[in-house]
């Protein structure tokens, strides 16, 4: 028998037996506290995480803008070392002339016509957009043509006349333009606005 006066010591905690009552969780406002803090993140982040796509987007036009480039500026560096890069012939006429390494590809004053077959700027690409990924239209309105392309997901529509005026979320290739009696040639340009939100 243990006498009255006697305290018990809890051997695995070294507590006095009054004092072995342990909390076992959390309390209401513990809880409430950490729901409160992952409501603010959640608030804060939601939007950053929300708007991956239209990065994705963004960068897939920069990069496009970027691919247009080089290969026209690397197709028109082939045609001035043949000496295909002049606007025209003797006879005065502006052809549409083959380069070697581009052998599909038609050139203009040295650059490749914008179409959006592999017969114009996409055929010195070398990996192709697909109509699958890009809704693609060439304006014919006056000289010189141009080629524009959409991420399918971000254009209004499939239209040309869309196509062809958008605003953002795009990629333009403006083929080279051959001189005329009252004005000069021009080099073929790309243009981009990758405002794809």
């Amino acid at each position: 028998m243990i006498a009255e006066d006697t305290v018990l010591i809890n051997p695995v905690t070294k507590q006095q037996g009054h004092n072995m009552r342990r909390s076992a969780g959390f309390t209401l406002i513990e809880l409430v506290i950490v729901i409160v803090i992952l409501g603010i993140l959640g608030a804060v982040a939601a939007p950053k995480f929300l708007n991956l796509q239209g990065d994705a987007y963004s960068a897939n036009v920069k990069s496009l803008a970027g691919s247009l480039q080089t290969a026209a500026t690397l197709a028109n560096t082939q045609a001035i070392l043949e000496g295909k890069d002049q606007a025209t012939d003797i006879d005065g006429k502006t052809p549409e002339k083959t380069v070697t390494g581009y052998e599909n590809v038609k050139f203009i004053n040295g650059y490749p016509i914008a179409s959006k077959t592999a017969t114009g700027i996409l055929g010195a690409l070398q990996s192709v957009p697909s109509e699958e990924d890009y809704v693609m239209a060439v304006s014919t309105a006056g000289a010189p043509y141009k080629l524009t392309l959409q991420p399918k997901a971000r254009a209004a529509s499939d239209s040309a006349a869309t196509i062809n005026n958008a605003k953002t979320c795009f990629v333009r290739y403006t083929a080279a333009k051959p001189a005329t009696s009252t004005a000069r040639a021009t080099a073929a340009t790309v243009e981009s606005n990758a405002e794809c939100d």
